[in-house]
């Protein structure tokens, strides 16, 4: 394998030599490589998605579902496996909706969430449609000590509020006590409306974590996603310090140019893989057009090391 860091200490991308095949590469060396960068980019090695979802296996099987997550997910492929799922939104007759997705760390919004994440690409979109990352303890360090004191202070107040027909795709059943009881077993407060067909809920949760095997401050959260949503007129979901003030703009202008001078670009073709550490290593893409993009993601609740 060729090994080379895409950032200073951030992102290792992995190329195929002599050993053209994805399961050449061994799982100690991926774990280091994992536990050093934060992210690992397996780039050129063309693996087909049974290659993908075996290679996966030898990390972990404690699998998470999109349960509970704050985008429709499908499941990937021929449905049978519901932890290898599609993050290609369903097209439209002009095709699939290409915006942006801000940085944001994995479910950041419910207590049970992602150690590690695996994406596949098994069709890139005919431009754009890069997948980005940026590095949670270098965004830390790039704020100014009185936006660290601000966030270290109050914590971010997610609030989602869901209506029939909804909650029922978002918690995967048609039962609403047990999407509440689901929701609140997350960490999150539940509020079931009179008629009984909508729930909203509450989330608090830093802006900061420490990442899993370093121990470093960290920048990492779902606020920028949020933030996103707001604006294109998305009400279901939204962002607040805990005490219910909005984000000052100066505060999310200042987090906007240290994620964007420590992003990078992972321009992913057909049997790329992508592993990020879910404590460390934020993730979006950029806007895309054309072609039938189809992006699979797996995701980890726990690892053995």
């Amino acid at each position: 394998m060729k090994i080379t860091a895409l950032a200073p200490d951030f992102c290792a991308r992995v190329e195929p030599m002599k050993e053209k095949a994805l399961d050449s590469c061994g799982t100690e060396q991926v774990v280091d490589l994992l536990k050093r960068f934060g992210a690992i980019a397996f780039m050129g090695f063309g693996a087909a998605v049974d290659t993908f979802t075996a290679f996966t296996a030898r990390f972990g099987t404690d699998c998470l579902t999109y349960r509970g997550g704050g985008y429709a997910r499908r499941c990937a492929g021929d449905g049978r496996d519901p932890t290898l799922l599609s993050v290609s939104f369903a097209p439209t007759r002009e095709g699939q909706p290409g915006f942006p997705l801000p940085l944001h760390g994995e479910m950041y919004y419910l207590d049970v969430r992602p150690v590690i994440m695996w994406f596949y690409c098994r069709q890139p979109a005919d431009s754009g449609g890069e997948l980005i990352l940026c590095d949670g303890p270098q965004v830390y360090d790039a704020l100014s000590d009185s936006a660290r004191a601000l966030l270290a202070s109050k914590r971010l107040k997610y609030i989602r509020r869901y209506g029939d027909g909804e909650w029922q795709q978002i918690y995967q059943t048609d039962d609403l006590e047990a999407a509440a009881h689901f929701a609140e077993a997350n960490g999150l407060e539940v509020t079931i409306d009179r008629e009984r067909s909508a729930i909203r809920t509450e989330y608090l949760h830093s802006a900061f974590g420490r990442t899993r095997w370093s121990a470093r401050p960290a920048y990492i959260n779902n606020m920028m996603a949020v933030l996103r949503q707001e604006a294109v007129g998305r009400d279901q979901s939204l962002v607040r310090f805990e005490g219910g003030s909005r984000l000052p703009e100066d505060l999310v202008a200042e987090i906007s140019t240290a994620q964007a001078a420590n992003t990078i670009e992972i321009p992913m073709r057909s049997g790329d893989v992508v592993l990020l550490d879910n404590s460390r290593a934020m993730h979006g893409r950029r806007a895309f057009h054309g072609g039938d993009r189809q992006i699979y993601v797996r995701m980890l609740r726990s690892v053995a090391f």
